[in-house]
């Protein structure tokens, strides 16, 4: 009796798996069928790409050429002894400021002195006798030969006195122009001789800046430009003026010569300190800026994306001149397009898109599109409030 009831267990539970196997074969295939048809759901849906959107504006681009030089006077002289002596007084100091014709320095003058009095006396002795011999000479009583004798004594007389003046005007050391003195090179009671340095005088107002612009750059250079001047020794920015533009192209850089006049600046500034040099060589008004990130390169080919019923579309552009952040459009965009200016690496032409930078964009948008970013802003705020 036990052994029959072991095997009608065993029947019934052989039963019951094999009554098990065709549901789950059921569920299976409707779980997979489920799966397909969600699967294809997924697939009819666009895919769209968030990106932010701008418009491009209009603005002055201009073409700058940086460069760095050092300031230098308008003018530097070196100013040699022009006789020997000893120094007598010294009567300006490096750092000085002085006016043409002011007295740097006296040499000992005792014998250009006696030489002045000297040449003094012979042209008084020779005077009286050019006067002597000249009534005589229209009474007719004195030999022509005579005659001019006397009066050729009369005349180097008369010049070795105006030479005795200039060599005593030599101990007595002048400024040659209104500037600085820079460098003494001599101490009192030194003996100098001819031709020994002495000072170095610079004319600090205006000070000089002289840079070398290609060529090709300089066809709008004028005299009187103004020019943007950073210098190491001052924080805020100095602002020069074009002086002149070299008529001549230097063969062996290609380069011409421009200098700059630089006429106010804090006391600080020196000769002789670095400075960097910002100056526009072209300019186009009413240009088309877009940011610079908005515009990619593939291969050489400059190309931005644009905004056309949702969709990403890719335009050629030329660009020009770089004005900060901003970038000229010469070519290939209109002024009423709209341009991604982020999101725009991941896209691919005819990519759909969603603007998500609404709020940022001004009148400057076509009405299309802003109406289209508003259905946006409302899809997205429905989104928020579904349960």
């Amino acid at each position: 009796m036990t052994f029959r009831c072991f095997k009608f267990f065993l029947l019934i539970v052989f039963l019951t798996i094999i009554a098990s196997l065709p549901g789950c074969n059921d569920n299976s295939s409707k779980n997979s069928l489920s799966g397909a048809a969600a699967g294809n759901e997924t697939s009819k849906k666009i895919k769209t790409v968030p990106v932010e959107v701008i418009s491009p504006k209009k603005g002055t681009a201009a073409s700058h050429y940086v460069t760095t030089s050092t300031l230098a006077p308008s003018s530097d002289a070196r100013i040699n002894s022009r006789t020997a002596g000893v120094v007598r007084k010294i009567l300006h100091e490096e750092g000085d400021d002085v006016k043409a014709g002011q007295v740097l320095l006296l040499l000992e003058d005792d014998d250009q002195r006696l030489r002045l009095k000297q040449a003094k006396i012979k042209l008084s002795s020779a005077e009286t006798e050019y006067n002597r011999l000249n009534k005589m000479q229209k009474a007719g009583v004195v030999s022509q030969n005579d005659w001019d004798l006397t009066r050729n004594n009369y005349l180097n007389a008369k010049a070795e006195l105006e030479l005795a003046e200039l060599v005593l005007s030599y101990t007595r050391i002048a400024a040659p122009f209104d500037g600085r003195v820079v460098w003494r090179g001599v101490d009192l009671g030194a003996y100098v001789s001819k031709g020994d340095l002495l000072f170095r005088m610079m004319s600090i107002h205006p000070l000089l800046i002289r840079v070398y612009v290609p060529a090709a750059r300089t066809a709008k250079l004028r005299a009187g430009q103004k020019v943007a001047l950073n210098v190491e020794t001052v924080e805020a920015p100095l602002q020069g003026i074009i002086k002149l533009v070299s008529p001549i192209v230097d063969p062996s850089t290609g380069s011409v010569k421009v200098t700059i006049r630089l006429d106010q600046y804090p006391v600080a500034v020196r000769p002789g300190d670095f400075v960097e040099i910002n100056m526009v060589t072209d300019r186009r008004e009413n240009a088309l800026l877009l940011p610079g990130v908005a515009i990619l390169e593939e291969r050489g080919q400059h190309f931005v994306f644009t905004v056309q019923s949702n969709q990403a579309i890719r335009r050629n552009v030329n660009p020009g001149y770089v004005v900060g952040e901003w970038t000229e459009v010469i070519s290939g965009l209109k002024a009423e397009d709209i341009v991604v200016s982020k999101g725009q690496r991941y896209l691919n032409d005819g990519n759909h898109l969603k603007v998500i930078n609404r709020s940022e964009m001004n009148s400057d948008l076509q009405p299309g599109v802003e109406s289209k970013l508003a259905n946006n802003k409302d899809k997205k705020r429905s989104e928020r409030v579904k349960p």
